[in-house]
């Protein structure tokens, strides 16, 4: 058989798996808010705040007339509401739209509401994984080394659970960065810097966070001896990457103010970047661990599971002091080299960016670069066929296990985020009782989106009150009970959706107990009562979702 033969045939072989993988259930499991509020046809209706001068509501839903450029809290940031439906510009800040285009643009061919989403996301993650496959090529590696390594990104929990979501800018993000290093393991003529510059520019559109482990692994690339780029055309490429996002957010911050909060790097507490520096290193060891073994971060999030970080940050730490170990004597392969820059960039930029080393965001894009580092060291061990592919069959069948694992989990989910079970049940339940306006008020961040994904027909949104029913409005609960009274009075509110299974996204903004207290408190002031309620499990049997159904207003 010819290579072109059959690196076509390893192709094709690769692609039939990542499908079988991914393709399944698209539209059944749960809804996150953040993968879906890009895509709805409208912005969810959001309150601002909500006490004793009534209730005001987030824009675009402030005026009557809710068409052009809207800026807000709520996914998307900004935004052009047009005639037939809301066209996301910035999902946030630092996150643009440019990857969502891919699910708007196909999610019609692809299937119905959500699962069409997601299906474009599982078209997005097998482009990843031939980029994976092409840059292993590129770097050296053998063509079966090259296929090992895609295969370990397509059994990888953390590419798996992305790439059956709706998050278009992570995944574009991911993939315009192995373009942008394919790009670049050639030299670079004219046509090709522009074309770099062009990619690397649309990463960073995607997701600007990216940076943190693409430049280090690009500038690593062209400064290679073997395709050194000559200084005009690395300031073509580089110029037009930095350029054009700079330009843009410029443009539009000069044209349409965003909301307070929401412009990129507002965040950023540049007064503390010297002291979270120190965060850096414990940075480095939850990302190590994360793209060893993405369970430690996945399996309590979707079935309250803990797994040891230990084995993953072993085993990644190895990895990583073994590449450093080769490079300082000239050994190390190019993907060993990639992944070390890479791995130190985000470190560095992680702890900078979120000063908490668990917030593991960056490592989703440093997995596929630990994986071509790992293939380059197996490669040294070519002179001794019969170990190598022991060592590669054990490590495939232990990333096979890993996701095995988390189907498992998901399978028996106890988060209302990621129970599709419970989701769908509520919103059939709500169906039947054929809500009016005003009538549904949801009560934690990821109940936005989820009742307008599983029933985008309805003329009727539900209010999401979230914002004015958070956690630290008063020690004694006395905000939130007055937040609930002036809902309970300017809006019919007959049917509240409370959460009652965890869910770590909640984070620290978010007290469902309190918040069902609190509205019990409220309601006697106001005259209503709890005339019912529904409970709905997830796919594990455990209590997830409720639904109250109160009297009407008096």
């Amino acid at each position: 058989m010819s290579a072109r033969l059959a690196t076509a045939a390893l192709l094709v072989a690769l692609a039939a798996l990542h499908l079988a993988l991914a393709w399944p259930g698209a539209g059944e499991r749960g809804v996150i808010a953040e993968e879906v509020t890009p895509y709805l046809p409208r912005h969810p209706v959001v309150l601002a705040g909500a006490d004793g001068g009534g209730v005001r509501l987030l824009p675009p839903h402030d005026r009557p007339d809710h068409r052009g450029f809207v800026s807000t809290a709520q996914w998307p940031n900004l935004a052009y509401v047009g005639e037939h439906r809301t066209w996301p510009v910035l999902i946030k800040g630092h996150q643009s739209a440019l990857g969502t285009y891919v699910g708007i643009a196909a999610a019609p061919v692809l299937g119905d509401g959500i699962a069409g989403v997601r299906r474009s996301s599982v078209l997005l993650g097998l482009v990843l994984v031939g980029l994976v496959f092409a840059l292993a090529r590129r770097l050296g590696l053998g063509l079966g080394l090259a296929a090992a390594a895609a295969v370990a990104c397509i059994l990888s929990p953390g590419l798996l659970f992305f790439a059956r979501t709706g998050y278009g800018f992570e995944l574009a993000s991911r993939v315009a960065m192995l373009a942008a290093l394919l790009l670049a393991t050639r030299p670079l003529t004219a046509r090709r810097s522009a074309a770099l510059g062009l990619v690397l520019a649309a990463a960073i559109l995607c997701r600007a966070t990216i940076a943190a482990t693409l430049l280090p692994a690009l500038l690593l690339l062209l400064v290679h001896p073997a395709h050194r780029a000559t200084p005009r055309r690395l300031a073509l490429a580089l110029g037009l990457g930095a350029a054009i996002p700079l330009l843009f957010v410029l443009a539009v911050q000069a044209a349409i103010p965003l909301h307070a909060g929401t412009a990129p790097a507002a965040k950023l507490p540049l007064a503390d970047l010297a002291a979270r520096t120190a965060a850096a290193p414990a940075t480095l060891a939850a990302q190590l661990a994360y793209v060893a073994d993405p369970g430690t971060v996945l399996l309590p999030l979707v079935a309250d599971l803990s797994r040891s970080a230990l084995p993953g940050l072993v085993f990644g730490t190895a990895i990583l002091l073994l590449a450093l170990a080769r490079w300082s004597r000239a050994r190390a392969g190019d993907g060993e080299c990639l992944f070390v820059a890479a791995a130190l960039g985000n470190a560095l930029f992680g702890a900078w960016l979120y000063g908490d080393p668990q917030q593991f965001q960056l490592g989703m894009a440093l997995e596929p670069l630990f994986v071509l580092a790992v293939a380059h060291q197996l490669q040294s061990l070519a002179a001794r066929p019969r170990l190598l592919a022991a060592l590669v069959a054990g490590l495939l069948a232990m990333r096979a296990w890993q996701c095995g694992v988390l189907l498992a989990a998901e399978r028996a989910t106890t988060n209302p985020m990621l129970s599709g079970k419970a989701q769908r049940e509520l919103t059939a339940a709500l169906a039947e009782r054929r809500p009016g306006p005003g009538d549904i008020v949801t009560t934690t961040y990821n109940h936005v989106g989820m009742l307008e994904a599983w029933a985008p027909q309805s003329s009727d949104p539900p209010l999401h009150a979230y914002r004015a029913l958070r956690r630290g409005r008063g020690e004694d609960g006395a905000e939130a009970i007055a937040a609930w009274q002036a809902i309970l009075r300017h809006q019919s509110a007959r049917f509240i959706v409370l959460s009652t299974g965890p869910n770590l996204f909640d984070g620290p903004f978010t007290d469902n107990t309190a918040t069902g207290r609190a509205l019990v408190s409220a309601l006697p002031a106001v005259g209503r009562r709890i005339v019912a309620r529904s409970d709905f499990t997830c796919e594990s049997g455990t209590p997830c979702l409720a639904l109250l159904e109160l009297s009407p207003r008096p």
